[in-house]
């Protein structure tokens, strides 16, 4: 996307159950805690802030199990969403699934670099999606969109984010810090760094702030390295494409930035139908958007994840975008996961409402497309055997989380 995407309510014994183990290990401290809860924080003597990461209570004499990786489920897709203000505030995951009458199995949302910004791994809001039966997947931005991305004047043009400095390891530190709290944290964790580089809007683009695409598979791998020299194998690896690239001459090719097979554990990419929203936009089918580009993840041979997706209602019938959009979903066996952007969008000059329920009908749509069990709302089996595999102590460790944001 072009710009930063910067009530609680009962859930059901069927959720809960999803990770059963882990209800009846946390319900042993004090009767207080199950799985799903309001974390209450720790008090200070209890917590140690670790350089620039997360507020941790003071860790268990052994490590916390670790997770492994976000596997596909064993047919169909996953539901997921980006919903914010979550996971900083739970409710509007709760308020997403009222509303679709389907619960999800990933939640999305995206942290930038700057400091300035939510920059900080938040070990206690990924715990809390995980007891909601659910994955994180943190598009991870390095870049300072300041309060409203969508104002800034030349987005892409910030030189201290350069692929180079990533490269050269100015930020190793910051790096270092997030494997450490994710390996700390030992739930799995979905990473999607650096999303849309064959665009030319941010500053890790290809093709702009002074980066060649080459740098951009050294950047890669450089972050890639540092988690895997602290052990953060919990982290399962989503390399994200737009679904054109701008510009779109050869350099600037998908396959330019694959950084292998061996740093890679899902594919993704993103498209949306601005419709007439804007004077460079028009309707199109999913198709329109999705064709080209699928057709060169299904080469790779990995899972794809369609990790933004969306549509207005300028232009045409929303409802009958997002009906045709998910029987073609359906049809490509190779995507296995689907994460509809649920957001709206404002700037100086045009606004998007990607919201499922921005009309009635597009709402109805949308339940109705999504009401097959070929979408998959179940727990992912990595969260649900970690949460298995936890113990008393590792239950009371993780409940004493400080939330950040």
């Amino acid at each position: 996307m072009r710009s930063s995407r910067i009530r609680s309510r009962a859930h059901t014994l069927a959720l809960a159950l999803a990770v059963v183990a882990a209800f009846i290990l946390s319900t042993l401290l004090g009767g207080c805690c199950g799985l799903i809860s309001t974390n209450t924080g720790s008090s200070a003597d209890t917590t140690e802030t670790v350089g620039t990461g997360s507020v941790l209570p003071t860790a268990p004499a052994a490590p916390l199990p670790i997770a492994g990786k976000i596997l596909p489920p064993s047919k169909g897709a996953y539901l997921g969403a980006y919903t914010p203000p979550a996971p900083f505030s739970l409710t509007a995951i709760d308020e997403f699934e009222a509303k679709t009458g389907r619960d999800l199995a990933i939640v999305m949302w995206y942290q930038p670099w700057a400091t300035s910004n939510r920059a900080r791994f938040d070990a206690s809001a990924c715990l809390e999606v995980m007891r909601r039966g659910k994955v994180p997947l943190i598009t991870w931005e390095p870049w300072d969109p300041g309060s409203d991305a969508n104002l800034l004047k030349d987005a892409a043009n910030q030189p201290a984010y350069r692929l180079k400095a990533i490269v050269d390891g100015r930020y190793d530190a910051y790096l270092r810090q997030w494997a450490v709290d994710i390996r700390t944290l030992g739930g799995p964790v979905m990473l999607r760094p650096m999303h849309e580089m064959n665009g030319n809007w941010y500053p890790w683009a290809g093709t702009a702030n002074g980066n060649k695409p080459a740098e951009f598979v050294a950047a890669w791998r450089h972050i890639h390295d540092i988690f895997a020299e602290e052990g953060a194998t919990n982290v399962t690896w989503v390399w994200s494409i737009n679904h054109e690239s701008v510009p779109a001459d050869k350099k600037n090719v998908y396959a330019s930035y694959y950084p292998g097979d061996d740093y890679v554990d899902w594919t993704s990419i993103s498209g949306f139908n601005w419709g007439t929203t804007s004077a460079y936009s028009s309707w199109q089918p999913f198709l329109h958007w999705y064709n080209k580009p699928l057709a060169y993840l299904g080469t790779l041979n990995k899972p794809i994840c369609v990790s933004e997706f969306a549509t207005v209602d300028q232009g045409g019938s929303k409802a009958t975008w997002l009906t045709d959009a998910y029987v073609r979903i359906k049809a490509v066996p190779q995507i296995r996961a689907i994460v509809y952007y649920d957001s709206v969008e404002r700037s100086s000059s045009s606004t998007q409402d990607w919201r499922v329920d921005s009309s009635p009908t597009g709402l109805e749509a949308f339940r109705a497309a999504v009401k097959t069990d070929y979408f998959v709302s179940d727990t992912p089996a990595a969260v649900t055997a970690w949460a298995d595999s936890l113990d008393k102590d590792d239950w009371r460790y993780l409940l004493a989380l400080t939330p950040i944001y």
